[in-house]
């Protein structure tokens, strides 16, 4: 099984603490400034680091997988089919590697225990990228499932079968300015605006906008971004479900 989790590094965890936690995530231990987790349907990290560091501030995309044997057969598959990928290692980790979704977009692939899905937020974080057929190749090779598309070609989502889901967006039609091709995002199937009553709770200045294709929670980050918590779609005019 492959399960997503999407690593945030950042100069502020306890802020993300407050916000992952409003939103709905569970954390199953103890919360700390170096490494904590949070829990739903695939699972977030917030890491503590310096604001020195170069990576402060972004999101990395990483699948876990059962084994060493299935991070060896998905580095096969990878490179029989002609994707990039690097093979590292860690300390304390072990075997990693990193695949090359387009010419900027990575993620990554380690060993790892993913827990159960539950609860009713799912991480989907996003990649921006300038061809969403090539990356949904990418994607599909690494064993995810295709879920949605879009009737025009700019929307695609992937899931994996242990939790969480990657979206595809076409980087020209996107609405804003893109400075990075990862972008934390969820979907939630429950009450959007509880998670706003509990994030304003907390101090975070949240709202519900209606899109055309659902309602969206937005909030604000502690990296001074806007964080995109949409609500799980029921109309699928102009998309198609797959699977």
């Amino acid at each position: 099984m492959t399960a997503i989790q999407v690593i945030q590094l950042t100069e502020r965890p306890r802020p993300w603490h407050d916000l992952a936690q409003g939103i709905g995530l569970t954390a199953p231990a103890e919360r700390n400034d170096a490494w904590t987790e949070f829990d739903g349907d695939g699972m977030l990290a917030v890491h503590g680091v310096e604001s020195s560091d170069p990576l402060a501030g972004t999101a990395e995309i990483w699948l876990l997988v059962d084994d060493s044997a299935a991070l060896d057969a998905l580095e096969s598959r990878l490179r029989s089919a002609d994707i990039p990928v690097t093979r590292g290692e860690m300390a304390d980790i072990g075997a990693t590697l990193e695949i090359s979704v387009d010419d900027t977009a990575r993620v990554h692939a380690v060993v790892g225990a993913a827990r159960p899905p539950h609860g009713d937020v799912s991480l989907q974080p996003l990649i921006f990228t300038p061809d969403v057929d090539g990356a949904s190749r990418v994607l599909t090779t690494l064993g995810l499932a295709l879920k949605i598309t879009s009737n025009s070609g700019s929307w695609a989502v992937f899931d994996a079968d242990g939790g969480g889901s990657i979206a595809l967006h076409d980087i020209a039609s996107a609405t804003t300015p893109v400075t990075d091709p990862v972008s934390l995002s969820f979907e939630h199937r429950g009450d959007l605006d509880a998670a706003v009553e509990r994030l304003t709770a907390s101090g975070i200045d949240a709202s519900v906008v209606d899109e055309a294709y659902n309602r969206t929670l937005r909030a604000p980050t502690p990296e001074h971004t806007e964080l995109w918590v949409n609500g799980a779609s029921t109309d699928l005019y102009g998309y198609t479900e797959h699977g």
